[in-house]
């Protein structure tokens, strides 16, 4: 790819390398704009300041007496951010011709400069509360909203990776529609390393759950719905990747079996993964709450139908009755294994499989991705 000649500061808190920050989201963006012919300069967000310690161990220790005021104490989102932004670099910051700022809201609260800045975050604050966030006190509430709105509105741009975050910045935040740029995420995998599988059904289903956070993924759900199953004739297994201490009591399950944490920088464990996805007749991610799940664009890219909640930015990824089906919220385990056995009863389950490739060319690509920040980070520098 020809240089473009335009020089990327990204804001970001791991050294860009990282596979396994944020689900790889981080090290693949920055991976696909260098591909895109950019200049991509890391500028570390470091919030590790004597004063920042010193506060971090003051919040300790007044929980180990107080534990009620952990989480008021430790959500002074505003003076946080701004011990973050005076100790950026702001020689590197000046000398990029834009600056991009994935999931750092808190970067641009206070940042002095000329430099164009490009904000990135699959949800906004506002939708947050009280669906990922919980027993936030009023004045966390009204400094996370402060924090969220400056940043938006020092931004020259603004891109979300759903409708559902991008409608959420013009309801709740005021901002202009012609500042929003829609671009979906892709997988976070070697895509060229990828051979999608057409449905077959041997008498056995394979169904992957892949997640960090059991609760809010709907861990418990995907058990439910794998026991249903094996219960109503269908031999099943659930292969669960990404809790690193499974409660013992599922684990031990006949049906479930327990891949652990899966690091993406670690060869063999990235190797697991794909091979996991490559074996999987299902995806089963009951979530709860989600902003986007990359994991979706990676069953996708792979042609495994996916099950899910609607809920969150997830309808712009699991397209109903296309590449998977979207369940309402409360639906139980039940709920979802007399769905997948519909769907197998019917013979749905290639129609589907072939719908996550074509969902996974047209839409959840990465190369889609960079072109919309092509378009944007042209308008921007070209003013």
């Amino acid at each position: 790819m020809m240089s473009t000649g335009k020089k990327i500061g990204f804001f970001a808190d791991n050294d860009l390398r990282d596979k396994s920050f944020l689900s790889g989201t981080i090290y693949t963006m920055a991976r696909i704009l260098k591909s895109a012919g950019y200049e991509v300069v890391w500028i570390p967000v470091r919030k590790k300041s004597l004063c920042y310690k010193l506060y971090r161990k003051l919040i300790k220790e007044t929980a180990r007496f107080f534990p009620s005021l952990k989480t008021k104490l430790s959500k002074r989102m505003l003076w946080s951010s701004r011990i973050a932004t005076r100790r950026l670099d702001m020689d590197l910051v000046n000398s990029c011709d834009v600056l991009f700022a994935p999931m750092k809201s808190g970067v641009l609260v206070s940042l002095d400069t000329k430099v164009p800045a490009i904000y990135l975050a699959d949800g906004t604050f506002h939708l947050m509360v009280d669906y990922y966030w919980f027993d936030l006190s009023e004045r966390d509430i009204r400094e996370g909203e402060l924090i969220e709105q400056k940043a938006m509105d020092n931004a020259a741009a603004l891109v979300y990776p759903s409708r559902w975050a991008a409608e959420s910045a013009v309801k709740d935040y005021g901002q202009p529609r012609d500042k929003i740029t829609l671009a979906y995420f892709g997988p976070n995998l070697d895509v060229d390393k990828i051979i999608p599988h057409k449905f077959t059904f041997d008498g056995h289903l394979d169904l992957l759950f892949v997640g960090v956070d059991w609760k809010r993924k709907g861990g418990s759900i995907a058990v439910e719905a794998c026991k249903w199953l094996n219960d109503n004739g269908i031999d099943s297994t659930l292969h669960v990747v990404g809790i690193k201490s499974l409660n013992p009591q599922i684990a031990s399950l006949p049906f479930v079996e327990n891949h652990g944490f899966l690091n993406k920088n670690k060869p063999e464990d990235y190797s697991k993964l794909m091979a996991l996805y490559d074996q999987a007749d299902c995806f089963l991610l009951p979530t709860l709450a989600e902003c986007v799940g990359v994991s979706f664009c990676e069953a996708n890219a792979y042609g495994v139908p996916c099950f899910t909640h609607d809920t969150g930015g997830v309808s712009d990824y699991v397209l109903d009755g296309e590449n998977g089906y979207l369940l309402p919220l409360g639906s139980s385990g039940e709920d979802f294994g007399k769905k997948i056995k519909e769907c197998l009863d019917n013979d749905e389950m290639v129609r589907l499989s072939t719908g996550a490739v074509k969902v996974a060319r047209e839409r959840l690509t990465w190369d889609a991705w960079a072109a919309k920040m092509e378009e944007v980070i042209k308008r921007l520098t070209d003013k």
